[in-house]
């Protein structure tokens, strides 16, 4: 007797195991490097014949396209289409066909996949699959097309039973590159959101080391980035890359640690800390423990002070802790979840609220762990999803992190106070004349135990020969020096530390002058709010305008507003309206409230009663007050007398400011840039490069309830459309040239 597999083996390996699209689609870029790829592309493409474009389970296709040694017919029938079998696992990718496949011999790679059933995560992502792929010696394409769902249909059938098309052909899809691998995915099995598509490039930024330079993979990502069957010209803004290395350098206080073989063959341990890019320490000690059974380990860890956060979010756009924390890196790949923004590996929050001014917690910190690990060690778990499994190399690892990258690393940063004083921003380093010399001597005993020999400990670090000035006296005494010549390397150094350090001032004069215009604003508005309040007002009016609480009593509103929100889901059918109603009525006295505060605290306008108000006037003055970096907006007026043709009687500001509100926060939370306001005669139009709105819904979109965005009220352009119709006023909806544009037109009489 002998054991059968069902066709049902291939959900477990496949969809039923990796359940997550981005750990999915992860495996296949996997698949491309160890097909020595140096080149990758992901593209999302839409179909011709769908309006919506990416999201309907038979519309758009996922393309992972590569230029590695692509498969021969022979590679497809036993290799391939052969469950649970790795070339990678035995290493005969790097022998056989050696001659054929000398491509193979040049990029010095670890594989990274072993058990043979990373090609199932396509199974997840869409129910077929098409490769179409050719190796250098050939002159044809190889395809094979695989209907996942074929498998499902009897799990009587045997796995083996169920038959996968295949043909050859002449007519290449690839014709300037001698060999390539074309994966296609159809009939995708997920919507795929504006969101989510940003959430793949993110996610791919991070697959390989962001941490250190590496032109091994390049990696494109995008929609419609691949068209089969043309010639591409890849956009370089597709290529996704990361700076991070270079924000981080000299910013913040790095710890950094390798586990390698030497010349001599001995294993060693090296740790070195620097702050803000100058040396404290060096030590160093023969290893002969686990670890040094895995070919290599390096980390680099850095603790981020006050301004070194501020920095990386100025730089990158996002800040640190929602970017990650400490990523661990396999042959070159991320591990997941290791690093990701809730994911704590060593227990490090837990541990903070045993001693909050002792220890570190994953928001202050920043790095990675890089293993090669050609023996397979550190094994991943079969989902990709869950790191590694927890063997002694794993402990092992987590137990070398905490004694002599954790620890050491807080024990200075607590010797430095942090690194700056908290209310000036003065930075503290090791030199400080306050800090004890014995405190200064018992760190260094500390950090010598366990075996390690200090190489270096410098604790009179000259923090300030790269100072501007400095640096110019060292340039101008080279030039006054007859031996100009020899000192020419050390000139151009100091040169380009100072090229460095202006470019840099540059950068940071600009923004202090960003902020110090949004602070000059925020003091003419105080000097206003405060001439308003003292304005003389009947007793009656100036007791009914205190607005001193308003603001906390709308923070509040708002935040039951988003509680509500979250329990929509769950409200019976019948009960909707009723609930949406409520809803309602609650935010739009949130909107009342923040309307009401503005124009109490930084306008005369009447609040009680409607007034006559210029349109254009009051929308320029309202957006100049919310001057945004996420969001710059721009009135525009095509009109001859913009100070009458749109001035209107009985206006209720409250309601105006309210309108304002919705259109703004409409757009920011559509991922918008830039909101244009553009008035004409009879017309004004609000145009964002928000995401647009699908156009199934694009009629909908008014009524009360309904939203295109999860969790969203569907309140915001109903409250628009009701006041607009109270002014007897129209406003429709469309996408226009990437932008979404709404248009307002007064009814005419």
């Amino acid at each position: 007797m002998k054991f059968k597999t069902s066709s049902g083996i291939k959900s477990i390996v496949g969809k039923d195991l990796i359940t997550d699209r981005y750990v999915a689609i992860f495996e296949l870029v996997k698949n491309s490097y160890d097909a020595r790829a140096t080149e990758v592309i992901v593209s999302f493409n839409t179909s011709n014949d769908s309006a919506e474009g990416i999201g309907s389970l038979d519309d758009g296709k996922i393309y992972i396209v590569d230029n590695g040694v692509g498969m021969s017919k022979d590679d497809l029938d036993n290799k391939w289409l052969r469950l649970a079998y790795s070339d990678k696992q035995e290493g005969s990718l790097e022998e056989e066909d050696a001659d054929k496949n000398s491509f193979r011999e040049i990029k010095n790679r670890v594989l990274v996949g072993s058990k043979g059933i990373g090609r199932f995560s396509s199974d997840s992502l869409g129910s077929v699959i098409t490769i179409r792929t050719k190796v250098n010696y050939e002159n044809i394409e190889h395809q094979l097309t695989v209907n996942w769902d074929d498998f499902d249909r009897d799990l009587k059938t045997l796995f083996e039973d169920v038959s996968v098309e295949y043909k050859e052909s002449s007519q290449l899809s690839r014709s300037n590159i001698d060999s390539y691998t074309i994966i296609e995915i159809s009939n995708l099995r997920n919507t795929w959101t504006e969101e989510q598509l940003d959430g793949v490039t993110e996610k791919l930024r991070r697959l390989k080391n962001p941490f250190i330079e590496d032109d091994d993979l390049d990696i494109y990502c995008g929609v419609n980035i691949f068209i089969l069957n043309q010639k591409y010209n890849l956009n370089k803004s597709n290529l996704i890359y990361s700076n991070i290395a270079n924000v981080l350098k000299e910013k913040s206080i790095n710890i950094t640690a390798s586990i390698n073989r030497s010349n001599e063959g001995e294993y060693k341990t090296t740790i070195a800390l620097h702050d803000r890019g100058n040396l404290v320490y060096i030590v160093e000690k023969s290893d002969d423990s686990i670890l040094t059974h895995v070919d290599e380990i390096e980390i680099s860890v850095n603790y981020l002070t006050t301004s070194a956060k501020s920095t990386f979010t100025r730089r990158m756009g996002i800040q640190p802790i929602n970017y990650g924390n400490i990523f661990i890196y396999r042959n070159g790949f991320h591990v997941s979840p290791y690093g990701e923004e809730h994911y704590d590996i060593f227990g490090l929050n837990l541990r903070k609220t045993q001693g909050y001014s002792r220890y570190l917690a994953t928001r202050e910190l920043i790095g990675f762990i890089s293993i090669k690990d050609s023996k397979n060690l550190l094994k991943e778990t079969s989902s990709r999803n869950n790191g590694f499994i927890e063997n002694g190399y794993f402990k092992a690892l987590k137990e070398f992190y905490m004694d002599f990258i954790q620890r050491p690393l807080e024990r200075y940063v607590q010797i430095i106070n942090w690194g700056e004083v908290r209310d000036t921003g003065e930075e503290i380093y090791l030199t400080n004349k306050n800090i004890d010399q014995n405190i200064k001597e018992n760190f260094k005993k500390y950090i010598s135990r366990n075996n390690f020999r200090v190489i270096e400990f410098n604790s009179d670090l000259d923090f300030e020969k790269n100072k501007p000035e400095k640096i110019i006296e060292r340039i101008e005494e080279s030039l006054a020096n007859p031996s100009y010549a020899k000192n020419n390397k050390k000139l151009e150094s100091d040169t380009k530390i100072l090229s460095k350090q202006f470019k840099s001032l540059e950068k940071e004069r600009a923004e202090e002058k960003r902020r110090a215009n949004l602070e000059l604003k925020k003091n003419e508005a105080l000097v206003r709010q405060n001439k308003n309040l003292n304005a003389k007002r009947t007793e009656e009016s100036y007791s009914q305008q205190i607005s001193h609480h308003f603001k906390k009593f709308s923070s509040r509103l708002r935040s039951s507003v988003e509680d509500l929100e979250k329990i929509k889901s769950y409200i019976p059918e019948q009960e909707s309206f009723n609930f949406n109603n409520a809803l309602r009525k609650i935010s739009r006295t949130q909107y009342e409230l923040t309307a009401f505060q503005e124009l109490l605290t930084k306008t005369e306008i009447e609040t009680r009663k409607g007034t006559l108000i210029n349109w254009v006037e009051f929308f320029t003055w309202y957006f100049e007050e919310k001057e945004s970096a996420r969001l710059q907006v721009t009135i525009i007026c095509e009109l001859k007398h913009p100070y009458s043709e749109w001035e209107v009687s009985k206006t209720n500001a409250v309601e105006v400011i309210m309108m304002l509100e919705n259109f703004y926060e409409n757009a920011l939370e559509r991922n918008a840039t830039v909101l244009d306001i553009t008035f004409y005669q009879n017309k004004f139009t609000v145009a964002s490069d928000s995401t647009p709105i699908p156009e199934n819904s694009i009629n909908d979109i008014f009524d009360l309830g309904f939203s295109t965005k999860k969790n969203g009220t569907g309140i915001g352009l109903n409250q628009i459309m009701k006041f607009l119709k109270k002014r007897d006023m129209e406003i429709e909806a469309k996408n226009l040239n990437n932008f979404v544009q709404f248009t307002v037109s007064r009814n005419k009489k």
